[in-house]
Order: C-alpha cells, then sequence, then structure tokens
C-alpha cells in the first residue's frame, strides 16, 4: 500500500507539471503570436510611410532629371549631365526594387523573381555609387560636402557587393544584414533632401548648410541606428 500510494504521488506530480508545461507553452505561443501580429502592423505601418515618403521625393526631386536639359539641370548638374543622369537611373532603380526584396510572402512565393531582382539591385547600387564617387570628385560645393557624397558612393558599393558574396556563400542571415545596410544607404537621398527640407524650412541653416551636414548626417545617423538594432538583436 505504501508504494501504491508513492506512485499514485509521484502520478499526480508528473500530471500537475506536464498541465503547468502545457500552459506555459500555450501563454507563451499566445505571446509570440501577439508578438508577430505586432511586428507585421508595425512593419505594414513603416513600409507604407516610407513609400510615401520615397515615392514624393522621387516625383519631385528625381523624375525631372530623367529629361536632360540646362531648365532642369541647372548650370552646375548640366555641365556632368550624363554622369548625374546614369546616377539618378541607378538610384531610382534601387530604390523602387528595394522596398520588394524585405516582404517575407513575396521573397518565398516568387524566390526566382526576388533572386533576379536582388541582382539587378547589386547592379544598379554598384553603377549608383560608382556614379556618385565620380561627381563627389568633381564637385565644386565644399570638401566636407564632397568627402561624404563619395563616402556614401563607396560604402553603397561595399554594402552591395558584401551581400552579394554573403548569399554567394550561402550565409543568408548575414545577406540579410548587408541589404538592410545596403538599402539605408540606398534611401539616403530621400533621407537627406527630408533633413535638408526640414531645416532649410524651419531657417536653422541655409541650403549650403543643410546640404553639407546631410551629405553626413543623412545616412551615418540611420545606418548607426541600423547597426544598434541588428547587433542589439544578438545580445
Amino acid at each position: 500500500m505504501p508504494v501504491l500510494k508513492a506512485l499514485l504521488v509521484n502520478r499526480r506530480a508528473l500530471l500537475n507539471r506536464q498541465k503547468k508545461i502545457i500552459t506555459m507553452s500555450t501563454q507563451q505561443l499566445k505571446t509570440t503570436k501577439n508578438n508577430n501580429a505586432f511586428s507585421k502592423y508595425t512593419l505594414m505601418v513603416l513600409f507604407t510611410l516610407t513609400s510615401i515618403l520615397i515615392g514624393y521625393y522621387l516625383i519631385t526631386r528625381a523624375f525631372p532629371f530623367l529629361i536632360i536639359s540646362e531648365e532642369n539641370y541647372g548650370p552646375y548638374f548640366f555641365q556632368r549631365a550624363y554622369w548625374v543622369f546614369a546616377h539618378v537611373i541607378f538610384g531610382i532603380l534601387a530604390t523602387l526594387i528595394g522596398p520588394f526584396q524585405f516582404i517575407p510572402q513575396f521573397r518565398n512565393k516568387y524566390l526566382a523573381v526576388h533572386r533576379k531582382l536582388g541582382q539587378v539591385y547589386i547592379f544598379a547600387t554598384v553603377l549608383g555609387g560608382l556614379s556618385s564617387m565620380y561627381l563627389a570628385t568633381t564637385s565644386a560645393v565644399n570638401l566636407t560636402y564632397s568627402s561624404g557624397l563619395f563616402t556614401l558612393g563607396f560604402f553603397w558599393v561595399a554594402a552591395a557587393l558584401m551581400a552579394l558574396v554573403a548569399i554567394k556563400n550561402g550565409k543568408v542571415e548575414l545577406h540579410k544584414e548587408w541589404m538592410i545596410r545596403s538599402y539605408i544607404l540606398t534611401s539616403a537621398f530621400v533621407i537627406a533632401r527630408l533633413f535638408v527640407d526640414v531645416l532649410v524650412s524651419l531657417e536653422i541653416a541655409s541650403r549650403i548648410e543643410a546640404i553639407t551636414l546631410t551629405n553626413w548626417a543623412g545616412w551615418v545617423i540611420p545606418l548607426f541606428l541600423a547597426e544598434l538594432i541588428i547587433q542589439g538583436r544578438k545580445i
């Protein structure tokens, strides 16, 4: 009898532990689902807002450069019109392709298309970066502006190539991280123009001061914040 009682007690204890584990697993599953739902809607909101912002600056600032004329380019850019045109074309291409590469549903359902678009994106960013480096070396604004544009172009090319090398070596997570960095550099045009408009409209800085500042701050600050998130997830 004592042995039977002990067995019953152990069985009850085991059942209680199993119930607790099932309850905890259910709660964790609900929490995970809630977190995933929150992350999904957060990403959707951010994606929508970013798309609107990118669309606005592409239409108002980039698209006019698709028609090569001194009226559209102005005397400063018209002297290097073909380099500017190449930079704008490849920049627009990379900007429009980039967001689709980060949509999991699109990537998983159309993997072949994802890969082809990725190849076009890498091609566009490398040529866009090289053209911006040339424009930086021929700029007459000031040294701070030129060095910021040149460094941005160099990092733009480097990030794209690192993403390419990572996926070629089968390192998917590393590829994703470099693609995040790459698209932030691709979006530097939009971020910088937004900062310039805000600084000038609030009379915080002149246009020259604003474009000089944002040629660095427009990509260094977003890249640093993204790096905090990328590395913070690993801690």
